[in-house]
């Protein structure tokens, strides 16, 4: 959405000149953060069937796009998409803060597949979501541990769909976020949907530590009271990539 189609919107329907919630399309503002900067390697956590990757690979024509997607529902959509894409890089694991295994939670929903069991409350909002098909188990990797074994690879962007999994995931990959990562595009849950996950209140003060700041919060979901279960919301680093250095 354009600026200048955004302020009308903001200034005429919400009545005021800003929004806790943006109305900007998260990538097209992510490719303008990182205008001028060198981005070589995305990482996109929560690939499902490679739509994300595939946006990224128009909006960052000098990346590689490393998908992780555990759900062995997308394999075989990811593998062949891989071989018409040499720029595109599957990986068929979990990301958490320990290498090992761990049991996936598949949901009727492939949208909703977990490391974290689904709590009451997500059933309020989707029960295809909260419906448990059955446990299986999948390989489990941290984001560094990933990089090195795969010659150091300086991820410069991280987005992170993986159902209250997202906190584990940065923990193990503390390492990347220190030396080269620019911009993470995560998920972000401000109420329970998953048993004993991770809430924002938890995952802002990670992000602080690490020299990241909150830049936007887009596209919230509710449940029926009208409650804010979830957003999106992306970080950027305090020093790499401040308000003063963006084009």
């Amino acid at each position: 959405m354009s600026n200048r189609l955004s302020s009308f919107i903001k200034k005429k329907i919400l009545g005021k000149n800003n929004n806790l919630v943006s109305l900007d399309d998260a990538y097209e503002v992510m490719r303008r953060l990182l205008k001028g900067r060198q981005v070589t390697a995305v990482l996109d956590a929560g690939a499902s069937d490679g739509h994300i990757s595939r946006r990224m690979l128009r909006k960052f024509p000098q990346a590689n796009v490393y998908a992780f997607e555990p759900n062995p529902l997308y394999r075989e959509k990811l593998l062949q998409y891989a071989k018409q894409e040499p720029r595109f890089h599957p990986f068929f694991c979990a990301l958490s803060d320990t290498e090992g295994t761990a049991e996936l939670y598949m949901t009727q929903s492939p949208g909703n597949v977990s490391l974290f069991a689904p709590a009451k409350q997500l059933g309020e909002i989707s029960p295809a979501g909260a419906s448990v098909k059955n446990l299986t188990k999948v390989d489990v990797v941290t984001i560094d541990q990933w990089a090195q074994r795969n010659g150091n690879i300086p991820v410069q962007l991280i987005k992170l769909d993986i159902q209250a999994a997202e906190l584990k995931a940065l923990q193990g990959a503390v390492g990347l976020l220190r030396s080269s990562v620019l911009l993470v595009y995560t998920e972000i849950w401000f109420n329970p949907a998953y048993e004993g996950s991770p809430l924002y209140s938890q995952l802002d003060p990670f992000f602080r530590q690490n020299d990241f700041e909150l830049y936007d919060i887009f596209k919230p979901g509710y449940d029926s009271r009208g409650r804010i279960i979830w957003a999106n919301a992306i970080y950027i680093h305090s020093r790499r990539l401040s308000p003063k250095t963006i084009g």
